[in-house]
């Protein structure tokens, strides 16, 4: 018998397999519907000292500089992001060739807080020579090899990705991982080679841990059958170490979840019980029981978001 609200009392406990984080659904589907803007969505840079203010607008009005995350320069397949200047200002961004600016054609792509727009570039600098020239000079090859080399057989490439985990989570961790926004690619996340969250869009991955052992995340973007970006990185997932309890029959003993999160399942024998921070039960037979605590939603940052408890109560 519990004490306190037995709401969803006996209700099974089901732990998914993969987790669409609602907020995130509806952050994507909000921002569908806005329509941010460059102006101008050209950009012709003469010289290597020119300057011009960009401004960016989100259904007609200025969004605010704060808004801006991260620009690439992007030619065929590869970034030049090392070849212009940006400056965020309280009018827009003010976009000039760096000091290691070639002449060329490029696709300049800035991530927002509410989405990407792209502006074309070109950077004639009188005196300069193109990449194009530059490659076909430094490697001694034909211009049809120079522009294979360059990737420019395709307009736009994914910029690098790369997955960043703590080398260990244990079984009831939450994991959480965010990629910078890519437009309207389709995105793939796998663990362990298995699909468990896929659309367009889908730059975030929650995912409860329930299983012990090594673990390896797999990212992918794609255009319809093309691959443009892949990461992985791997870690390894251990089982918390049970809370060892000795109690006897038809005695009230106390279960206490871990500080400082505001919501609790517990769970006896795989059954929710109720969601106090703290659980009284008694135990009418003799045996070895498992009551678990599932806690979430911290009120300390620096807490995981969520984390699994496992008490193994021994009743003489």
């Amino acid at each position: 018998m519990f004490s306190g609200s037995l709401h969803g009392l006996l209700a099974k406990r089901t732990i998914p397999i993969s987790m669409l984080v609602g907020m995130t659904l509806l952050s994507v589907t909000a921002w569908a519907t806005d329509l941010l803007t460059a102006e101008p969505s050209k950009l012709v840079f003469d010289n290597a000292g020119d300057k011009q203010l960009v401004r960016l607008l989100l259904n007609g009005e200025k969004l605010p500089a704060t808004d801006i995350k991260d620009w690439m320069l992007l030619a065929g397949e590869r970034s030049y992001t090392h070849m212009i200047s940006i400056t965020p200002t309280g009018d827009g961004v003010l976009v000039g060739p760096s000091a290691t600016a070639e002449v060329g054609t490029y696709l300049l792509v800035i991530n927002t807080r509410k989405g990407t727009v792209q502006i074309d570039v070109s950077t004639p600098l009188a005196g300069h020579e193109s990449i194009l020239e530059k490659t076909v000079k430094e490697l001694g090859v034909s211009e049809e090899e120079a522009r294979v080399q360059l990737g420019f057989s395709q307009r736009f490439e994914r910029g690098s990705i790369t997955l960043n985990l703590p080398s260990t989570y244990y079984t009831g961790d939450m994991l959480e991982i965010e990629v910078p926004e890519n437009g309207t690619h389709r995105c793939v996340w796998k663990i362990n080679g298995n699909t468990v969250l896929e659309g367009v869009g889908q730059t975030v991955l929650k995912q409860m841990i329930t299983v012990a052992g090594p673990m390896e995340i797999t990212y992918e973007e794609w255009s319809d059958s093309t691959l443009l970006s892949t990461a992985k990185a791997q870690c390894n997932v251990l089982q918390r170490p049970s809370i060892n309890l000795e109690t006897t029959v038809n005695t009230t003993t106390t279960f206490r979840g871990p500080a400082n999160y505001e919501r609790y399942s517990w769970y006896v024998e795989n059954e929710l019980c109720c969601h106090q921070p703290a659980i009284n039960h008694v135990f009418d037979k003799p045996g070895v029981y498992h009551v678990t605590c599932v806690s979430s939603q911290p009120l300390d940052p620096s807490l995981k978001e969520s984390r699994e408890d496992v008490f193994e109560v021994t009743v003489r």
